[in-house]
């Protein structure tokens, strides 16, 4: 199954091939990696959340991925992506997985060779602290920047793509860049990648925001995919809702 589609940000396709790889290399700090580092941390001691990719463009939220670890570490996951051409949803409890992939149903459980269980020591790839991207070696100092207040932190970094593997990121990348904004007490509130690709002779921005809520907060998983002819709970995702005072510097 495809984990991720079409652009929906340079970073989760980096995410995947990487792990939690964040390139810290013996060399001097950049800009912000003290508090980039502890929220990654942060982000893999959830006991549970809800992630969603939101295209700045649209506004709508192109990938939501809800999940919660049990009292064994076991993770239970829905994942819902949708693109232009594409739509895919699964529910994994760690014993069964439903999955839709273009209004094709495809049921497998424990029993079944391939099948794939998540936990706190083999987390899926967006509960792991890959999912808030750092790659040192990559990031220039020319474009970097940090810009705080009493309130707020946003920390830029700008990507120097040659440092990237190239089978990691779209044909035609020209530019990539990643904002993260922290509250004033240094919490992360989201991050921002933001990739410059030319195709076909011209250039496009593509803007994706990534949000972490319902941290620790998420009592049960909802199961996101349509079973014919099952009694199976389905739920519409809920709509993401942010507190008052997420937004930028």
């Amino acid at each position: 199954m495809k984990k991720y589609l079409s652009l929906a940000c340079l970073a989760l396709a980096v995410m995947t091939a990487l792990g939690s790889f964040c390139g810290c290399l013996d060399r001097a700090e950049v800009p912000g990696e003290e508090y980039i580092l502890a929220a990654r941390k942060a982000y893999v001691g959830l006991d549970s959340a809800r992630v969603d990719v939101v295209n700045d463009l649209t506004g709508e939220s192109e990938q939501i991925f809800i999940y919660k670890y049990d009292e064994v570490g076991m993770m239970t996951y829905s994942y819902l992506g949708v693109s232009q051409t594409d739509y895919i949803a699964q529910y994994n409890n760690g014993y069964e997985q439903f999955t839709e992939e273009n209004g094709v149903v495809t049921v497998t459980d424990s029993t079944q060779l391939g099948f794939n269980a998540y936990s706190r020591d083999v987390p899926y790839p967006m509960a792991d602290e890959g999912l808030i991207l750092f790659i040192k070696a990559a990031v220039m100092e020319e474009g970097s920047y940090i810009a705080a207040n009493d309130m707020a932190m946003e920390i830029c970094h700008q990507y120097d793509i040659t440092k990237i593997d190239g089978a990691l990121y779209p044909e035609g990348l020209k530019g990539f860049t990643v904002k993260y904004y922290f509250d004033g007490e240094g919490n992360l509130l989201y991050l921002r990648e933001i990739s410059v690709i030319e195709e076909n002779g011209s250039t496009s921005e593509h803007s994706y925001t990534i949000y972490i809520t319902e941290r620790n907060e998420v009592e049960s998983v909802p199961n996101l995919v349509k079973v014919p002819g099952e009694d199976i709970p389905y739920e519409e995702p809920p709509a993401l809702e942010l507190p008052k005072d997420w937004g930028s510097i």
